[in-house]
């Protein structure tokens, strides 16, 4: 993924305006300014501990910076319920990390994928 997003953003990363670390959700390496938006796709069901990972996610946006977790379930047998359900799981969480003025748009694909944004809440930060 690394290798691909260098691909697409070449000029960017060139004209130092973008910058691709790659770490883990679990131990993520420290990073100055705060970030404008999150976004992670398929993979918070493999996280250790989601609702802390998201709680610290939000630390690490600016005062209502946006996150984006997009899960479109793999599953045997997945349908447009499965991923209604998979979406639920994740405004739940987002909710209780603090996260509001969510919102699930859901992209019509086999099986359909649910984009669920959410705003970090202001003054998460204790830098």
């Amino acid at each position: 993924m690394r290798a691909q997003a260098a691909r697409r953003n070449a000029a960017a990363i060139r004209l130092g305006r973008v910058s691709l670390t790659v770490a883990s959700i679990d131990e993520p390496p420290a990073f100055e300014p705060p970030f404008d938006k999150i976004l992670a796709v398929n993979n918070m069901g493999m996280w250790s501990h989601p609702a802390s990972m998201l709680k610290a996610l939000a630390g690490l946006l600016r005062d209502r910076g946006l996150i984006t977790i997009v899960s479109q379930p793999r599953c045997p047998g997945a349908t447009a319920e499965t991923t209604a359900a998979a979406a639920a799981q994740i405004v739940e969480a987002l909710e209780v990390a603090g996260f509001d003025t969510i919102r699930v748009e859901t992209l019509d694909l086999s099986p359909p994928a649910a984009c669920v944004m959410g705003s970090a809440p202001g003054v998460v930060r204790t830098d």
